[in-house]
C-alpha cells in the first residue's frame, strides 16, 4: 500500500459501514458516511487529477466523484452500474465510488465476506489526499 495511503490501521469505529473496495473490505466510521447512492451520470471535469473521475449531481449539490482504488494501491473494477459511498469529514464532501456495501455494523462484527477483517478507512484523510492530488495537478 502507498505510504500516504488514506488508511488507519486494521479495526474501526464502534459502528461502521462496510464497503468492498478492490475486494477487500473498508469500514468508515459512521459519523463520516452520509448515504450509498446509485450513480446515473457523472461529468469529467478536465485537468482533474486521477482520483477526482469527475462531479455528480445530489438534490442539486455538486459532489466531487472519487476513485479510491488507486489510492489504496488496490485495482479498479468497472460495473455497470457504479454505486458511491457520500462521505464527509465537517463541510468536506464527496462520493467514493465502491463495488457494494456489506453491511451497517460494531466493531465485533467487522469481517469482509472471506472473514478477514475489515481496514478502517478515514474519510478525512481520503478528501485530503484527493486535494493534495489536485493541488499537484493544478500546480498550485
Amino acid at each position: 500500500m502507498p505510504t500516504d495511503a488514506p488508511v488507519v490501521a486494521p479495526g474501526a469505529a464502534p459502528r461502521a459501514c462496510v464497503v468492498l473496495l478492490g475486494g477487500r473490505p473498508f469500514a468508515v466510521d459512521v459519523a463520516q458516511a452520509r448515504e450509498v447512492v446509485v450513480l446515473d451520470a457523472i461529468t469529467p471535469v478536465p485537468g482533474a487529477p486521477a482520483p477526482l473521475v469527475g462531479v455528480m449531481n445530489l438534490r442539486g449539490a455538486v459532489l466531487p466523484v472519487i476513485e479510491a482504488r488507486p489510492l489504496l494501491g488496490l485495482p479498479t473494477r468497472g460495473g455497470a452500474r457504479q454505486r458511491a459511498l457520500v462521505v464527509a469529514d465537517g463541510e468536506r464532501r464527496a462520493a467514493v465510488l465502491i463495488e457494494r456495501v456489506l453491511g451497517l455494523v460494531g466493531d465485533d462484527e467487522l469481517r469482509g465476506e472471506a472473514g478477514e477483517r475489515a481496514t478502517a478507512l478515514d474519510a478525512g484523510a481520503l478528501l485530503t489526499a484527493v486535494r493534495r492530488a489536485w493541488d499537484s495537478a493544478s500546480g498550485g
